[in-house]
């Protein structure tokens, strides 16, 4: 990690932090989730919180098997490993490098370029599987959205906040499709991306009219993988099904955080807890995003529109971010340091091969 890019993420999420304490404060109280807090069973807590995190794992792993299956479907032999290594790093850059929504695709396509020579077709996979999981958690939201007006009915402002996120993924999922299968849309921005970076190649001696050809080669190769998913239905069906699992997992760990803390009662709040869930993933992807704050603002609103008390919500929202949040910085930092050192010690220099053989001879 660059330092610049260090501290521009804890310069966000020191401000995130504040703000989301600042609401706490003001709007929830301080005092009445330490009551909260006080009144939890240890032992249920540590079970419960356990299950919890071991949740997040599991999830994260049925997530990297729904990419590794478009993956293998492409013949890129990355293993359910390394593409679980990938996505947990994925993930970590999402959430660590604010206003910007495609980072955590960005490092997966550079990882995965690794084990394969064919870059059009890692990217082919990674906006393939971006497609799937949107689509899960579209399909979950719309289902429960659809349930929950016509059982209770909706107020205003939540039926706004409910059609401006399935607006939202609706059109994300429409885009990738067109730029995907519309080999001249595709091929536009990858011109225009070409002259924006103009200044830069040429202050670097790079050629721009080699970068567009390569581009161009790895756009063929692009167009060429994603259309080959069209005719591999039971791979799309197989990476649902694995992304299905990683959606409900997830899911899962905002239900378990609520029986770590004595809640039972959100058993009967499931339809409510897919909507906190998928709009709460949805304001993590916005590009005005902050790492911290706005996503845990949102979400203890929704819960206490939904009849939980403000305490609770307060209280669980901190420890569901503590999981999806802070262990998937800490791990993802942590794999990070490790294959950086791990880099440094398979790096062998080219020279020593070209030295041996001049000596030889």
């Amino acid at each position: 990690m660059k330092k610049h890019t260090l501290a521009r993420t804890l310069a966000f999420s020191t401000v995130g932090l504040i703000v989301f304490i600042l609401y706490i404060y003001f709007f929830i109280g301080i005092g009445d989730m330490i009551e909260v807090f006080m009144r939890v069973d240890p032992y249920r807590y540590s079970l419960f919180y356990s299950a919890t995190i071991a949740t997040m794992i599991l999830s994260v792993l049925f997530y990297s098997m729904s990419w590794n299956a478009l993956l293998k479907a492409l013949s890129i032999n990355t293993g359910l490993k390394k593409a679980f290594i990938y996505c947990w790093l994925g993930n970590f850059a999402d959430l660590i490098v604010p206003f910007e929504t495609v980072s955590g695709e960005i490092v997966r396509v550079y990882l995965a370029r690794r084990d394969s020579l064919n870059s059009g077709k890692v990217i082919a996979s990674v906006v393939a599987h971006r497609i799937i999981t949107v689509f899960v958690t579209l399909s979950g939201l719309l289902f429960a959205s659809i349930f929950f007006i016509f059982r209770r009915g909706v107020t205003v402002e939540l039926l706004y906040l409910l059609l401006i996120t399935i607006a939202g993924s609706l059109t994300l999922i429409l885009l990738l499709l067109y730029v995907s299968l519309r080999e001249e849309a595709a091929g536009k921005i990858v011109d225009t991306l070409i002259k924006l970076m103009a200044p830069i190649f040429r202050r670097i001696r790079f050629d721009p009219s080699e970068a567009r050809k390569r581009a161009y080669r790895s756009l063929i190769q692009f167009h060429s993988g994603f259309k080959s998913f069209g005719e591999k239905w039971r791979v799309v069906a197989e990476s649902i099904a694995y992304s299905f699992t990683a959606w409900f997992l997830h899911l899962s760990v905002y239900l378990l955080v609520f029986y770590a803390i004595g809640f039972t009662e959100i058993s009967a709040k499931m339809i409510e807890s897919i909507i906190v869930y998928a709009i709460s993933v949805t304001v993590q992807s916005i590009p005005i995003a902050l790492p911290l704050g706005l996503v845990e603002i949102v979400m203890a609103n929704l819960y206490t529109v939904f009849a939980i008390p403000a305490a609770i919500s307060g209280t669980a929202t901190l420890l569901i971010r503590a999981v999806t949040f802070w262990l998937q910085i800490i791990v993802g930092y942590i794999l990070a340091q490790w294959i950086g050192v791990k880099e440094i010690m398979d790096w062998k220099p080219k020279e020593t091969s070209t030295c041996k053989k001049d000596f030889s001879t």
